[in-house]
C-alpha cells in the first residue's frame, strides 16, 4: 500500500456552486490535474534538485483523496512513485507540506508580479529552513537558506509551470467563487481577479485595490459581467462585478443602471502595461449616501 510521506495538500473550492458541495466536473477535472503538475514539480525541484513537468522523472508523485464536504475540500496526498529516496526524507514529513505551500504562493505572485507578496512568500521558506537545520543542510546543501537562490528557484518553478498554472483557476468565476490551495494564510487563494491573470496570456498584472465614481452602463446579472463609465475621464472600461449583493433584489447596481445614477465602487484591476485592463467590483454604493471604506488609492492609469 502506497505510503503517504507528509500531510495532505488541502484544495479548497468556495462560493457558487461549491456552496452546495458541486463543481462543474470538467472545469474541477482540469483545476485538479493543474494543481497537481505544480505540486509534483515544486517536490521535484527542491527535493531532488530538477526544474520539470515531466512525469517520468517523479519519484514523489500527488494522489487526489475522497471529496470532503467543506464547500468543496480535495485533498492531495504524496506517495512514492519509484526510485530511491534521499536520506533527508524523514524531515520531508515534518516539512513538506510547508515547503509545498508557501511555494506554490510564491510562485503565484511571480505570476501575478506581486513583488512584495513574493518576497514574504521566500522569507517564510527561508525562516522554515533556519529553524530546521537538518532539511536545511541536506537539502541542495544548504542552499534552501540562501535568498538569492530561493528567488532563483521560485522564477524558473514559475516559467516552467505556466500552463498547468492556467489550469488551475479553470471554475472560478464560473461555478465557484474562489479556490484556496494549502491551509488559509500558508497558500495561495486564487479569486477572480488573480485567476484572471493567471489564465491570461497576455502580460498581465494584479493591482492594488481603489475606489473610483462610475455609471453602469450594462450588466448581466447572471454572471456579474459590465462594462462601466469612468466618471471624469469619460472612458468605459470592462469589468466584473464579484459583489455577492449582486444576486438580490433592488441592489446597489442594477438600480443605478435602472436610475442612470453614479456608483462609488471599490474595485480591483487587472493591469496590461501599467493601465487598468478589467475590473473586479467588489463593492458599491449611490453617491451621496455616505462614505466608502478606505482600501486603497488609484495609483493606476485608465486604458
Amino acid at each position: 500500500m502506497p505510503e503517504k510521506l507528509f500531510e495532505p495538500l488541502p484544495i479548497s473550492y468556495r462560493g457558487l456552486f461549491a456552496d452546495s458541495h458541486l463543481v462543474d466536473a470538467q472545469q474541477f477535472g482540469k483545476s485538479l490535474i493543474g494543481t497537481s503538475k505544480v505540486a509534483n514539480s515544486i517536490c521535484h525541484k527542491l527535493f531532488f534538485g530538477a526544474v520539470t513537468h515531466d512525469p517520468r522523472s517523479y519519484h514523489i508523485r500527488f494522489c487526489v483523496g475522497s471529496s470532503r464536504e467543506n464547500g468543496l475540500l480535495q485533498e492531495l496526498f504524496a506517495v512514492v512513485s519509484s526510485g530511491q529516496l534521499p536520506l533527508f526524507m524523514p524531515i520531508l514529513s515534518v516539512v513538506g507540506k510547508e515547503v509545498i505551500q508557501i511555494t506554490f504562493k510564491a510562485m503565484v505572485a511571480k505570476i501575478l508580479h506581486r513583488k512584495s507578496e513574493q518576497a514574504l512568500a521566500i522569507e517564510a521558506l527561508h525562516s522554515l529552513a533556519m529553524h530546521h537545520s537538518e532539511f536545511a543542510q541536506q537539502v541542495h546543501r544548504g542552499h534552501m537558506r540562501d535568498k538569492k537562490w530561493l528567488q532563483k528557484t521560485i522564477d524558473a518553478l514559475a516559467q516552467e509551470n505556466r500552463s498547468p498554472l492556467r489550469e488551475l483557476p479553470e471554475p472560478v468565476g464560473k461555478t465557484v467563487r474562489l479556490i484556496q490551495v494549502g491551509d488559509d494564510g500558508k497558500g495561495p487563494t486564487i479569486d477572480e481577479p488573480t485567476a484572471e491573470v493567471l489564465r491570461s496570456r497576455d502580460p498581465l498584472e494584479l493591482g492594488d485595490p481603489i475606489e473610483l465614481d462610475v455609471k453602469i452602463e450594462g450588466v448581466f446579472k447572471t454572471n456579474g459581467a459590465c462594462k462601466v463609465r469612468l466618471l471624469g475621464e469619460n472612458k468605459i472600461v470592462t469589468g466584473k462585478i464579484t459583489d455577492p449583493s449582486l444576486d438580490k433584489p433592488h441592489n446597489a447596481y442594477t438600480k443605478a443602471l435602472d436610475e442612470d445614477a453614479p456608483l462609488h465602487v471599490v474595485a480591483q484591476p487587472t493591469l496590461k502595461n501599467g493601465r487598468v485592463h478589467k475590473l473586479f467590483i467588489t463593492s458599491a454604493e449611490a453617491i451621496g449616501t455616505g462614505s466608502a471604506v478606505i482600501v486603497g488609492k488609484p495609483t493606476t492609469q485608465i486604458e
